[in-house]
């Protein structure tokens, strides 16, 4: 049986109805309440209202903050501090602009039109990972970093970060251990073709400025100077030679220079002082072999030079403090530590005289010993022995009178020259006996 459809009017007028009946059943009960306690309900009914609406209100709030997250970031990755990414990369000469590409079903798809950009992996902040396209620009200048090569990586709300190659290796597309988050540095991967390379680059730390200002920096330690990194290499001393009067001395400090920077520079306005340990200060001079620093770095560009200074032979003693600044004026110079290295000590005159002991005989009839030999002196000054360097020790570990000595004490050796010489000692008994003349000491038996 089918029931005929009924009319919304039909509907209405029993809502009504139905509405109608409500109400006055509720006045009717109303009614009945006391008139003492009405206000009690209707404190209630309000509080129930009340509570009812914050129950909507919290229901509300927490649906919101039910959203569903964006996609997971990689393990380990933090957030980056104030929302800062990668914007731009350089590479020796070259400026790569950075655009962010997110990882997609497990791909990070590198486009490979465009070689004047690289790609950053979203998520990455820990290590850093930076694609380029596989072309003939990029590969070139990936194949050319070398260990040790700086890289930068300008964020969009923060410092310039500074990274230096640690290594270079061939790697499969499949391979995502260099993506690891558990290490800082950079990975700066080429993408698309064979081989695939994959440059790994540590943190470069830079020392404190007030660490610089200290000259706390050792020779031999990297530093960044303004666009400048500096490497002071060795140091040399120079106590005689062309230019250097007699009483200075030559200090020839040997350097590297790299310009990570983006104007060339003039070597001429480089600020080189080297300061003793009294602080006189000591500008660039010329020497053997040593010109004063001079000509243009261009950007990328490096420089192994050397610069010399003249001090005074009194100035050498203690640390001596290298001033370096590409840029006078205009931010902290580095200032290295110089520990000199020693001249050979010049031997003392006495230890340039051979002697020789040519025969010692006892007299028992008169209880002498006389010793005869001779001395040599190979240096190129005179050298005298006084009689107080001249002894003999008895057997009994007791002096021995020296009773004439031939040619007479003091004896002065002429450099270049031979001395001969006869001893007499009183000596009671024989037995061994040691004699000594200046530093050499002699066993008589």
């Amino acid at each position: 049986m089918i029931e005929p459809e009924q009319k919304p009017s039909d509907a209405w007028g029993r809502i009504s109805k139905a509405l109608s009946r409500s109400w006055e059943q509720a006045r009717a009960r109303w009614a009945q309440i006391p008139s003492s306690i009405r206000p009690f309900v209707l404190a209630s009914l309000g509080v129930g209202v009340v509570g009812l609406s914050m129950f909507f209100v919290g229901l509300l709030l927490l649906l919101r903050a039910a959203r569903p997250a964006g996609p997971a970031p990689l393990t380990g990755a933090p957030a980056a501090p104030g929302g800062s990414i990668p914007i731009r990369l350089r590479v020796k000469a070259v400026t790569l602009d950075v655009v962010p590409l997110a990882v997609r079903e497990g791909n990070w798809p590198v486009p490979r039109g465009r070689g004047d950009l690289a790609y950053w992996m979203e998520g990455t902040f820990v290590n850093l990972v930076l694609g380029l396209p596989d072309r003939p620009e990029t590969r070139r200048l990936v194949e050319g970093l070398q260990e040790g090569d700086v890289l930068e990586v300008e964020m969009s709300a923060g410092p310039v970060l500074r990274f230096q190659v640690s290594g270079k290796q061939q790697v499969r597309p499949e391979d995502t251990t260099l993506l690891s988050q558990r290490r800082p540095g950079l990975t700066l991967l080429l993408v698309g073709g064979e081989p695939r390379w994959a440059v790994t680059a540590s943190p470069l730390l830079e020392p404190s400025v007030s660490l610089l200002a200290m000259g706390r920096v050792p020779l031999g330690l990297s530093v960044q100077v303004g666009p400048i990194r500096l490497t002071a290499r060795n140091v040399e001393l120079r106590w005689s030679g062309p230019g250097i009067p007699g009483d200075f001395v030559g200090v020839v400090i040997r350097f590297e220079l790299i310009h990570t920077g983006n104007e060339p520079l003039a070597m001429e306005s480089f600020e080189m002082s080297l300061a003793d340990a009294a602080g006189r200060r000591y500008q660039p001079t010329s020497l053997e072999g040593v010109p004063i620093p001079s000509g243009r770095i261009a950007p990328g560009g490096t420089v192994e030079g050397q610069v010399a200074f003249l001090i005074p032979r009194n100035s050498v003693e203690g640390v001596l403090i290298w001033r370096f600044n590409p840029l006078p004026g205009r931010g902290a110079p580095a200032e290295i530590e110089l520990e000199l290295p020693r001249p050979t000590p010049t031997p003392a005159p006495e230890t340039r005289l051979q002697i020789q002991v040519q025969s010692a005989r006892w007299l028992p009839e008169e209880r002498v010993l006389i010793v005869q030999g001779g001395i040599g002196n190979s240096g190129e000054q005179p050298v005298a022995l006084e009689a107080t360097e001249v002894e003999l020790i008895g057997p009994g570990g007791q002096p021995a009178p020296l009773i004439e000595a031939s040619p007479a004490l003091p004896w002065m050796i002429p450099a270049g020259r031979n001395l001969g010489f006869e001893l007499r000692f009183t000596l009671p008994a024989p037995g061994p006996a040691t004699l000594r003349i200046g530093q050499a000491r002699f066993q008589i038996r």
